[in-house]
């Protein structure tokens, strides 16, 4: 959903700005100040000097898993121009409602537990008892709104973004996110109350005006007016949310290498650590969107390969088919990681983004210094593993052929 931009008078007390490590410490504590919550329930308004206006309020209960985010957009005459609701209940579903259309998404509670085992996979402090938690969020970019409701083993995903703190009070923390303005949090809980955003000569604003903490489940709950029989199903794969979840989590190890200077360091080394958990991960994914070698064009390249490799046997007295060659773990995966340098260093660069924007729905960002250095090494790894998955499958479909003459 989107909101126009606009120009509105607002102003910040600029102060000083602070050493890089007292904003990491400082983002550490918005986080840490965010995992003690509980739930709670809060409204925001969004304001335009054109006379637009809009309103958003939130509501979650993390141990139910209930959330909410409702939201309207009215014009300068006050005529309604967007509204909509989305929902997460305690038995695992994902209802959207935009205008008249309603949608319940099935299978978020089975996305969750699968999205549970990728944190801890990521998790380079595993143990540290961190929950996966839903994250209903908004707040302004560049040109419009961000709304919706996803998971999150942190606080607020604006903080990745931080750039410098302007301030910081016992009650409150101003951080300029560059592009996406200043932003203010409360510092006991990590929650945004206000942001204010320049962009082309005009200024959006949005600012917290009421605030519950914790307010229970049952509060969170009975806000709930949906009927379930008038509203359509669909399976969740088909809303995007799978790949969002991936790259919220793999956003968020970036963001901790950007502040933390162990995980930057041993980042390289952490992902080989992982790579195999993460590509059973990843193979549980459609990853069929994206162009790839066909089949007819890859069993012509086995069949030679296997040939190959049958006579090279051969010679060293070794009889051994290409089923036992692609099917047994250690030969098949030694042919794969082959196949996958090889398939890397052919492919246009065009490539690599059409997958990665299949697994991830989106762009990890990182841009300078370790962030930088973490989101390049942290995309190799999702393009390499996106190879093994795809070439790993092709095999399979080959061995069945063979297996069917």
């Amino acid at each position: 959903m989107s909101f126009p931009k606009c120009l509105i008078p607002f102003a910040f007390v600029v102060c000083q700005v602070a050493p890089a490590n007292e904003l990491n410490e400082t983002l550490n504590a918005l986080v840490a100040s965010h995992r003690k919550l509980e739930g709670y329930q809060t409204t925001y308004e969004v304001k335009s000097s054109k006379g637009q206006t809009g309103t958003i309020e939130i509501g979650v209960d993390f141990e139910s898993g209930w959330s909410y985010l409702m939201s309207e957009f009215k014009d300068e005459k006050g005529k309604l121009m967007q509204q909509g609701q989305q929902w997460t209940t305690a038995d695992g579903k994902y209802l959207l409602q935009s205008g008249d259309e309603k949608i319940i998404f099935e299978g978020f509670g089975k996305l969750v537990k699968r999205f549970r085992k990728l944190v801890e996979i990521m998790d380079q402090d595993a143990g540290d008892g961190v929950p996966l938690r839903i994250k209903p969020d908004s707040y302004l970019d560049k040109t419009s709104i961000n709304l919706g409701i996803g998971y999150t083993t942190g606080g607020t995903g604006l903080l990745g973004k931080s750039k410098e703190l302007v301030s910081k009070t016992n009650d409150e923390v101003i951080i300029d996110l560059d592009e996406l303005g200043q932003v203010t949090f409360e510092a006991t809980t990590g929650v945004i109350t206000s942001q204010v955003i320049t962009s082309a000569e005009q200024t959006r604003s949005l600012k917290r005006t009421t605030w519950k903490k914790n307010p229970g489940e049952k509060a969170i709950s009975s806000r709930f007016n949906i009927d379930m029989a008038t509203t359509k199903r669909q399976d969740l794969s088909t809303s995007g949310m799978n790949q969002n979840f991936t790259r919220q989590v793999l956003q968020e190890l970036i963001d901790n290498a950007s502040r933390n200077k162990k995980v930057a360091d041993s980042m390289r080394t952490y992902l080989l650590s992982i790579e195999d958990q993460f590509i059973d991960f990843l193979e549980q994914e459609p990853l069929n969107k994206a162009g790839f070698i066909n089949n007819d064009f890859f069993f012509k390249f086995l069949d030679q390969a296997m040939a190959k490799t049958a006579e090279r046997l051969e010679q060293d007295g070794k009889k051994i088919g290409a089923i036992d060659i692609l099917t047994t773990p250690e030969s098949r995966n030694a042919f794969i990681a082959n196949l996958v340098r090889s398939f890397r260093q052919q492919a246009p660069p065009n490539k690599k983004q059409e997958y990665l924007a299949e697994v991830l729905n989106g762009k990890l960002e990182g841009s300078e210094g370790p962030a930088l250095v973490a989101r390049v090494l942290i995309e190799d790894f999702v393009e390499s593993a996106y190879y093994r998955v795809r070439i790993g499958r092709a095999i399979d479909a080959y061995v069945q052929k063979l297996k069917g003459k």
